[in-house]
């Protein structure tokens, strides 16, 4: 059991329920034990309705990040063999979702489907064991160039600034490289409009999806993205875009001369930045997973009348054996409000209702000093010493539109489905997270100034406040 009265790593509240959560959770322990002889350590997972809080011990996190490091990414043999089992893996699961394609699943029977299905959901967990690791390996990286570059500096702002620029990855991210593809389509001639915009639509609908729910983005949608675009729109976008790039590989370049970094703070950098799109990749192909999911559960849910939504409180095996015509309804009407999961290697345990809540309640309560002061980690600077604006704390995706243009975006931490609200956003604060998560990747590409791992900024600020971000200290001072 975790020890409460421990410093605790938080991954949360996000929008999530057990199933979309659990192919990710499951496979971390025994299955990525298998295949590396390290996994991560004890864990547990509150389910409060539809959000879900991941815990761990912040002490073991860090030991197993830097054991997983030292043996299977620094290695260059190791690391060859890493990447074979990745591109094998991620090969099986895109190979059945192109089956999935071109199949409807109604047509099926009810063993053929469950046989389908099945062979998906394994692919799905065997992604994951190897997908799982992006974390653990960003997390000691990060660490060892930040205690690397220590010894190049004296003043903490420009340590982080050289920290933010040489964290920062060469290679767009899949959200850019989306919006790139779009804003293409607006040069075009008004023939090729129309099927390039399904083309796109085939491409990219997933886009959205997250661990809670998923959605479709047709042709309509991305046309309403574009249809106020101009060619000189497009043009300035796409020439923003070749330049983020080229100045990403100029300040890595004035960094690493400057310094005269050695190979092997060199290597940490390219190890770095190559983890960072290994991360972003897994992130795609998870995104479009969801969809595949969603698709079995509401096939899956017509047969057998139950919820589609339902069946998300059940684990991957769980759902397998539903598949082969297991009644598991009195589970999931257990785990809809409250559930724990408690899993270690050799070990799963969830608790529902009473038992659960007293699990939970151990964990409610965090400690922390009421300032108007908070301190985090540079993420994007956006060449801003300084932001000053009002904030809005937005906890889940679906309250984005309540962001106006410019404000402060405040949150526990940012997850795909969270684009469309970043994009209004003047500057971003986050409870946990460091120069490799999903809001310090997006912000740099937006040009937005960015600092994470506050871990009680939501707790502290309040709607409407006016903050004033040091940009290069990594303080957000509340003004009121």
């Amino acid at each position: 059991m975790i020890n409460p009265e421990k410093k605790l790593f938080r991954w949360g509240p996000i929008d999530a329920t057990l199933l979309p959560l659990g192919y990710s959770m499951v496979p971390m322990f025994d299955m990525m034990h298998e295949l590396f002889g390290i996994c991560w350590p004890e864990g547990l997972v509150i389910y409060d309705h539809d959000k879900a809080l991941w815990i761990l011990e912040n002490e073991a996190v860090v030991e197993t990040s830097h054991k997983f490091t030292e043996k299977i990414i620094l290695p260059p043999a190791e690391r060859e063999r890493f990447y074979k089992i990745w591109d094998e893996y991620v090969g099986k699961l895109s190979q059945i979702e192109s089956e999935i394609d071109k199949i409807s699943l109604s047509h099926l029977n009810d063993n053929d489907l469950a046989i389908f299905f099945k062979r998906w959901s394994q692919a799905y967990l065997n992604y994951w064991a190897i997908g799982m690791t992006a974390e653990l390996i960003n997390y000691s990286l990060e660490d060892k160039l930040k205690k690397s570059l220590r010894a190049y500096f004296e003043d903490e702002r420009d340590l982080n600034k050289a920290f933010a620029t040489l964290s920062t990855p060469t290679q767009m991210s899949f959200y850019k490289e989306e919006e790139a593809d779009l804003v293409k389509i607006v040069l075009l001639d008004e023939s090729e409009k129309a099927k390039a915009l399904k083309k796109h639509s085939e491409n990219y609908f997933w886009i959205y999806n997250n661990y809670f729910d998923t959605q479709i983005l047709d042709e309509i949608y991305f046309a309403n993205q574009i249809k106020h675009k101009t060619r000189d729109d497009a043009e300035k976008f796409l020439t923003e875009i070749r330049d983020y790039k080229n100045k990403a590989l100029e300040g890595k370049d004035v960094y690493k001369k400057k310094l005269n970094l050695s190979g092997k703070e060199l290597g940490i950098v390219n190890l770095l930045n190559e983890s960072i799109i290994f991360q972003d990749v897994r992130k795609k192909y998870n995104l479009k997973a969801a969809h595949y999911l969603e698709e079995f559960l509401r096939d899956f849910s017509a047969r057998r009348d139950i919820e589609a939504r339902d069946l998300k409180w059940l684990l991957p095996k769980e759902m397998e054996r539903f598949a082969d015509g297991e009644d598991l309804r009195e589970a999931i009407e257990k785990r809809k409000h409250l559930a724990t999961v408690q899993i270690a290697l050799g070990s799963l345990q969830i608790d529902v209702q009473n038992t659960a809540s007293k699990i939970s309640s151990q964990f409610d309560v965090l400690e922390f000093e009421e300032s108007t002061n908070i301190q985090g980690t540079v993420a994007s600077t956006s060449n801003k010493r300084y932001f000053r604006g009002i904030a809005k704390i937005i906890l889940s995706p679906r309250e984005g539109n309540k962001l106006k243009a410019g404000e402060i975006l405040v949150t526990t931490m940012t997850t795909p489905d969270f684009v469309t609200c970043m994009k209004r956003a003047g500057a971003i604060i986050t409870d946990i997270g460091g120069v490799t998560c999903h809001a310090a990747v997006v912000s740099r590409e937006f040009g937005i100034p960015c600092i994470v791992g506050t871990e009680y900024a939501t707790k502290i600020i309040k709607d409407g406040d006016i903050l004033e971000l040091h940009n290069l200290r990594g303080t957000v001072k509340i003004v009121r």
